[in-house]
């Protein structure tokens, strides 16, 4: 029977892993705000008064955000 290595895992590679989640994080993070401010560009373009674009554009990176995130984590295991 082969013994299995019980050293703990390198720093290098914890830290490679952290930096994929902090990563992920910083795109849904990016995907949201890029996401509100288009919807608040387009509203200011077409002279709505009412925050229309912002709302649902704004939602629609939320579920996108979320959604890449989903898939980032399922890829990586």
């Amino acid at each position: 029977m082969e013994k299995k290595n019980s050293q703990p895992k390198s720093r290098g590679n914890q830290l490679k892993q952290y930096a994929k989640y902090t990563t992920i994080g910083i795109q849904m993070l990016a995907i949201i705000v890029g996401g509100y401010y288009l919807g608040v560009y387009i509203d200011e373009v077409k002279g709505f008064t009412e925050p229309f674009y912002e709302k649902w554009i704004g939602l629609g990176a939320v579920f996108l955000a979320i959604g890449s995130v989903i898939w980032q984590v399922i890829k990586v295991k």
